[in-house]
């Protein structure tokens, strides 16, 4: 096709300072158009400065209804354009979903548990919805979680009702009950989910209940949850369950559970949790004990990289493991230098796959975020969130995972229990973090613009050392939509401040129907950040 650039308005833009929702094919969203924000009243906050350049905090408005989100466990991702959402939930009664538009830089109640479910005729009266404790999944133009409305391992969660699937429909703007077209309108009675996951391939939904670890699949397009058990030999017993799970390009769900900790350790056999599970959905479940674990402890956070080929994954005591998707094999990476006892619920992977920004809180000592090298497997304290706000300081838990924008920037929550302060909400530039605290010399920018016929990209500050840049080519078809992303490196030689070139030397994208493509740079969430020119069009 004819190549014809020009420049492109920023538009919140393809998300990566890491992977986000799994790294996975969009399937069929009209990527990289962020809506405006609502113009109703809903309840918003504004970000207010941090005390280093790169740090910004919102603390999460009540719902309409007058629900206090106290907490958010593990509650905090984004989508394709690098829009965040994050749940609060006053672990009572409501779950509240709130999304921050990159465009006002404004977090916004988007619907509570109660609301779409009495709006969908689907809310009982003695019913609630303790929490969200998912990470909210971006998949096809939606944002899904689930509840979790009892934690406990034992039998208080026979006395709910069950749980129930949401979904907040990015065009439409709203937040639905999807469960309510399900029989007795939940997703399965009785049942809980701690953790879920998509198969972006298949069009489907999983999840894990606790205290049974029962695995569930939700099949989006039908609306339908199946209940698929456990392995037999996870035995009748209730334990602590994964946090994190993932599914392969194959349709294979990887499992674990338990843990050592003598807060949570239920007396489950070390012998049979001290590796991976799966479930396939041809054979069922089975064993990887060639998976091994440090320790019989289940997988707490995890990220995939841009292309979805490794996945980087922690236990909740920050031990490092790589997942590679092509020969589904399994890689102990090492762990940060700092306490076990401390619990590691904050994991950010570099666009680049060179670091990876891990939290440690729940201590006796301040909350810190690590910066861990993957190839090296040393690491050093980044920042204590005192570093960042006095008041975000005082709070016990920081958590998030898999969470950044469009820009570089990772999203956490922050927050103690039942303290009567509403959650916290911190967005972390590491880059920019490291050129204020000196561990990068300088702040370095890169920008494109259209040069002609071809793309000119600019680097600002020293030019003594080379430098790789992030790309990707996005194509669209006739309607907007996004077919498939390209993506690619551009290296900026030694005493090289400029780099012009050609379209038709990118890695560009594939598949049938793509009429027109978005060359855009990335920040790497390591070395240098992205400045005012970001994106070129090439028609």
């Amino acid at each position: 096709m004819a190549v014809l650039l020009m420049a492109v308005a920023s538009d919140g833009g393809a998300s990566d300072g890491g992977a986000s929702d799994e790294g996975a094919s969009d399937g069929g969203s009209t990527d990289g158009v962020t809506s405006a924000p609502p113009s109703s009243t809903a309840p918003f906050d504004t970000a207010r400065a941090g005390k280093l350049d790169g740090s910004k905090i919102w603390q999460l408005p009540d719902s309409p209804a007058g629900d206090r989100p106290d907490q958010c466990w593990l509650a905090v991702g984004s989508d394709a354009s690098g829009e965040i959402y994050i749940s609060g939930h006053d672990h009572i009664n409501n779950s509240m979903m709130y999304r921050l538009y990159q465009s006002d830089d404004k977090v916004r109640w988007i619907g509570d548990a109660r609301t779409a479910s009495e709006a969908a005729n689907n809310w009982q009266s003695n019913e609630s919805a303790e929490k969200f404790h998912t990470r909210p999944i971006h998949h096809n133009d939606n944002v899904y979680v689930a509840t979790l409305d009892n934690s406990n391992m034992n039998n208080e969660f026979l006395n709910t009702r069950g749980f129930h699937w949401y979904g907040y429909s990015l065009p439409d703007n709203i937040f639905n009950d999807l469960s309510a077209s399900e029989a007795n309108g939940v997703g399965a009675p009785t049942l809980q989910l701690a953790t879920i996951q998509v198969d972006p391939i298949n069009n489907l939904l999983y999840g894990m209940s606790i205290p049974e670890n029962k695995l569930v699949r939700y099949d989006i397009e039908q609306g339908t949850t199946t209940v698929l058990g456990k392995p037999s030999a996870w035995g009748s017993n209730y334990f602590y369950t994964n946090r994190f799970m993932w599914v392969d390009s194959r349709g294979r769900v990887y499992i674990s559970g338990g843990s050592s900790r003598g807060q949570w350790n239920q007396g489950e056999p070390s012998n049979v949790f001290d590796h991976i599970w799966y479930y396939d959905p041809v054979t069922g479940f089975g064993e990887l004990p060639k998976f091994a674990l440090q320790g019989p402890n289940s997988m707490e956070v995890g990220q995939w990289d841009r292309k979805h080929e490794n996945l980087y994954t922690s236990d909740d005591q920050g031990n490092i493991y790589k997942f590679n998707d092509a020969a589904a094999s399994w890689t102990f990476l090492g762990r940060p230098n700092f306490p076990a006892n401390y619990k590691t619920w904050v994991f950010q992977l570099s666009a680049d796959n060179q670091k990876i920004y891990i939290g440690q809180s729940d201590g006796a000592g301040p909350n810190t975020i690590h910066e861990f090298d993957i190839a090296s497997g040393s690491s050093y304290e980044l920042l204590k969130i005192s570093d960042l706000d006095d008041v975000a300081a005082t709070e016990d838990f920081i958590t998030g995972y898999d969470s950044w924008d469009s820009e570089g920037s990772f999203y956490i929550a922050d927050f103690s229990m039942y303290d009567g302060d509403n959650v916290y909400m911190l967005g972390i530039n590491p880059v920019r973090i490291k050129a204020a605290k000196g561990i990068l010399s300088e702040l370095v920018e890169v920008s494109v613009v259209p040069q002609g016929s071809n793309i000119s990209l600019t680097r600002s500050g020293s030019n003594s050392v080379a430098l790789e840049v992030l790309y990707e080519v996005k194509g669209f078809d006739a309607n907007g939509v996004l077919v498939n992303t390209g993506y690619g490196t551009l290296n900026v030689g030694a005493q090289q401040s400029n780099l012009t070139f050609s379209a038709s030397s990118l890695i560009r994208a594939t598949g049938s129907g793509i009429v027109s493509e978005t060359f855009s740079v990335i920040p790497d969430g390591n070395d240098y950040v992205t400045g005012s020119g970001t994106k070129v069009n090439i028609q």
